[in-house]
């Protein structure tokens, strides 16, 4: 073994000891597949309503090379997070909403949940410490979500992983319970070899997007899926969608919860509701998300993934989710929204609740 393959190993253990799941190593040759996978994506509106993921940042993220000349390997990273499973829909006539599981990201010693981006940012700058305990030169460049880099093309070239049909990353530590950030590092570090496995026949996930989000395998239409449209969709949600969204309010996991791969490999899931913690909770009451005021969001969701949305667009999301949890009792919270709410796609979202909660009842 070579002094840079050892190298490689210690560094693989020292991660796995700090909460990472998985480690590999790729080169910083260009990504070209990923670039002309983007690059159609685009071409075919999938993107719509994502202004940020142009052209030029495809081309940039896929091809690392000309940003950091001085790079010489790229480290992929996975950080596992726990499912949930068996969250609660009612509790009396309280209707209960579902958020995406990383949303609930826990830490050890923090009883709420944390913001992912912290925790990945965190981790990373802890490796990049200890590699500059070893070598002090060393030059390194963190990407965590939102830089300029391809994480599922990084992560399935550096082998620890293989894209689902759902098209997220599959590892064989946690399933595609992870979250995903790399590191370009100016170290000749050998890369690892790709994975070979794939989903094979099954197409479970497929059908289990309620609103057709997956259009063919590993290849999602961003304006059907209900994570974009309850995360990154700004104003109204389409009338014809909203009745397949169920009651999630953040995010979504129904792909993943039906991959047999998941059934084997996910960490183990979350307890049920933790009503008590601050932040997003796993059956979130639906009435009293739709009443929080902006300061009552900022209280509970600062720190957090969910405080991305902003107060406004969770509302508008649990009016529709109080409108497909068909409630009789939520009647008065609806009219109140769609009656006194500062935002307009909040007030429209829960006239649009308020119809079908009465036609239940009538």
């Amino acid at each position: 073994m070579s002094r840079w393959e050892a190298f490689r190993e210690e560094l693989r253990a020292h991660a796995l000891e700090s909460g990472w799941c998985a480690l590999g190593v790729t080169g910083v040759e260009p990504f070209v597949e990923a670039r002309r996978h983007g690059l159609d994506a685009i071409a075919a509106g999938r993107m719509e309503g994502m202004p940020w993921m142009t052209a030029e940042r495809v081309a940039a993220s896929t091809d690392l090379g000309p940003r950091y000349p001085w790079a010489r390997s790229i480290i992929a990273l996975a950080w596992p997070y726990r499912p949930v499973r068996g969250a609660a829909e009612h509790e009396g006539s309280t209707p209960r909403g579902r958020m995406a599981a990383y949303a609930l990201l826990e830490q050890p010693g923090e009883p709420d949940a944390v913001d992912y981006h912290d925790v990945l940012a965190r981790g990373c700058d802890e490796l990049v410490a200890w590699l500059r305990e070893r070598v002090p030169e060393v030059r390194a460049k963190r990407f965590v979500d939102h830089g300029w880099a391809m994480d599922r093309a990084v992560a399935e070239r550096a082998g620890i992983g293989f894209t689902g049909k759902h098209a997220g990353l599959l590892t064989t530590t946690a399933g595609s319970y992870v979250l995903l950030a790399e590191i370009a590092v100016s170290l000749p570090l050998p890369a690892d070899a790709p994975s070979k496995k794939g989903c094979g026949s099954c197409a479970t996930c497929l059908p289990s997007c309620p609103t057709g989000a997956i259009i063919a395998p590993g290849v999602i239409d961003a304006r059907r899926c209900i994570s974009y449209l309850t995360i990154e969709h700004e104003g109204p949600i389409p009338h014809a969608l909203r009745p397949l969204m169920g009651t999630w309010v953040f995010g979504c996991d129904l792909c993943q919860e039906a991959c047999p791969i998941n059934h084997r490999l996910a960490p183990p899931p979350l307890a049920d509701t933790k009503h008590g913690r601050k932040g997003p909770v796993p059956a979130p009451d639906l009435v009293e998300l739709l009443e929080l005021d902006e300061r009552g969001f900022a209280e509970r969701f600062a720190g957090t993934a969910v405080a991305r949305t902003g107060r406004a667009r969770l509302a508008r999301n649990t009016a529709i989710a109080l409108g497909n949890a068909g409630v009789a009792a939520t009647a008065a919270s609806l009219r109140r929204a769609a009656a006194q709410d500062s935002d307009a796609d909040v007030r429209e979202a829960a006239a649009w609740a308020l119809e079908r909660v009465t036609a239940e009842v009538n």
